[in-house]
């Protein structure tokens, strides 16, 4: 498998257990190196340096192969020019990330997000419905127009827990008059995760109460 420039990709460091995951694009790859943009967070660049050790992540589109991949990679060079780069020696070969499967129930939940800007920055940031939520994503209805793999930051309450988390753009729902936007998270750390299951595993409770409690 060989990326092509423009491609938009993931680069995965882990910081002391934690992943932090930086958006930046392609500008070249041949055999097993990758030379790519350094990230910008916050309009500023981010230092990574020589040596460091990380996960390089993509999705694909095109419809012969869809999905999330990954592969390690070890930072080889770092560019001082016009354009600050970094090239990448691939490790190991590229590998699908398998979807885990999340119970996913109907919501509907005022939504603050923020949407990254491509070249690092940040839009104001805007109001969604989110209309359902599994401990792997959830469907937003916004007046925004998303493009696949828009990066968000979004906060949202379940009950009195406030959960804030990173989320990507992966598919378009269509609808009467437009589209909703599927997301899945990014990263979502395992205690966030856990708070979103049992708020899901509740609201399935609560569902079926009303479900049986008023019979069509």
């Amino acid at each position: 498998m060989q990326l092509q420039p423009n491609q938009l990709i993931d680069l995965r460091i882990e910081n002391e257990s934690v992943y932090e995951s930086y958006r930046t694009r392609v500008e070249d790859a041949y055999d097993d190196l990758l030379v790519v943009g350094v990230p910008i967070r916050m309009g500023v660049l981010v230092p990574i340096r020589v040596g460091t050790h990380l996960e390089v992540q993509f999705r694909m589109h095109n419809g012969i192969q869809e999905g999330r991949f990954t592969c390690q990679a070890v930072v080889e060079k770092r560019f001082h020019a016009k354009v600050p780069l970094l090239q990448l020696r691939l490790l190991s070969p590229w590998e699908k990330i398998q979807d885990r499967n999340f119970l996913r129930v109907p919501v509907s939940i005022d939504t603050l997000f923020v949407l990254y800007k491509e070249g690092g920055g940040e839009l104001p940031p805007q109001s969604g419905v989110m209309l359902d939520l599994s401990a792997g994503g959830f469907l937003l209805r916004s007046d925004h127009e998303f493009d696949l793999d828009d990066e968000v930051r979004v906060s949202f309450t379940l009950k009195e827990d406030r959960i804030m988390a990173q989320a990507t753009m992966v598919r378009f729902v269509p609808k009467d008059s437009g589209v909703d936007y599927g997301f899945a998270f990014l990263d979502l750390p395992e205690a966030t995760r856990q708070r979103i299951i049992k708020f899901v595993f509740q609201r399935q409770i609560t569902l079926a109460e009303l479900a049986r409690d008023n019979p069509k």
